[in-house]
């Protein structure tokens, strides 16, 4: 091999090197700019996935807080609707109540819509259980209404059907009856006729009064059997209300201070 065909080669070789060279260096290049780039990725995500989980935080406790303010303000109507006076308007200071009673509903079903499950649903059983107390004081008002209006008017009737008893003249007859000369020495058959007429009247009106009397029980009954249910009804959503008032409080803590959950 003479001198030009060496250099020719030794020339190719390093201009082969060079190309190779060139080449393992860009590769090297984008290996690492893809590397920075993933890292830099990973830290994005992992600070926009804690400041999202900071934002659902603030946005939980924030919807708790409006639930509370809720609640306190349903518990404020109600203590002010125990001690109303004389001259005021039960029927807007109920309906006060269940609007108080309605935004608390609303605001548990924000607490729904931002989690944790556990706290929304003790919220919406605390609002469920107030409306239906507040649904069944009015039910329960209005019966009574009726119920002591109809006592009175039965009470009323009652005293004015007081029977007129006409059974002493006729009792008298009897002692006569075993002497039909007596009887018809001491009375005349219009006298007779009239002294059974009065004891049957007096036996119709006693067997009028005796129904309403019964009727009069039986509506007295009636009212004592709704109040027992009543009470049961509405000392069974306080025991809901109360119940759910604990698990609410304590997963309500729970959830503010551990950070929410992200999915992977």
């Amino acid at each position: 091999m003479d001198d030009g065909m060496v250099a020719l080669v030794a020339a190719g070789c390093g201009l082969l090197g060079s190309v190779l060279g060139s080449g393992v260096t860009a590769w090297a290049a984008k290996a690492g700019a893809d590397k920075s780039a993933e890292t830099v990725l990973g830290q994005t995500h992992d600070q926009a996935a804690n400041e999202h989980a900071h934002w659902l935080r603030q946005q939980r406790l924030s919807a708790c807080e409006g639930f509370l303010d809720a609640w306190d303000e349903c518990t404020r109507t109600r203590k002010e609707l125990a001690r109303r006076t004389e001259g005021s308007q039960p029927d807007a200071n109920r309906a006060d109540l269940s609007r108080s009673a309605s935004r608390m509903l609303e605001r548990a079903r924000r607490i729904a819509i931002l989690g944790p499950g556990e706290v929304s649903q003790a919220a919406e059983s605390i609002s469920e259980a107030m409306l239906k107390n507040i649904e069944r004081e009015d039910e329960f008002g209005k019966y009574m209404e009726s119920a002591v209006s109809r006592m009175r008017e039965q009470q009323s009737q009652i005293h004015n059907l007081a029977p007129n008893l006409h059974w002493g003249p006729l009792r008298e007859a009897f002692r006569h009856a075993h002497d039909v000369e007596e009887l018809q020495q001491r009375y005349s058959l219009e006298e007779l006729d009239r002294i059974v007429t009065d004891a049957e009247g007096s036996t119709e009106e006693t067997q009028e009064w005796l129904r309403r009397m019964t009727a009069f029980g039986e509506l007295g009954e009636e009212v004592n059997n709704e109040g027992a249910r009543f009470l049961q009804e509405f000392q069974r959503n306080i025991q809901v209300a109360e119940e759910n008032r604990e698990v609410f409080v304590r997963t309500v803590r729970s959830s503010i201070a551990s950070p929410p959950q992200r999915d992977v």
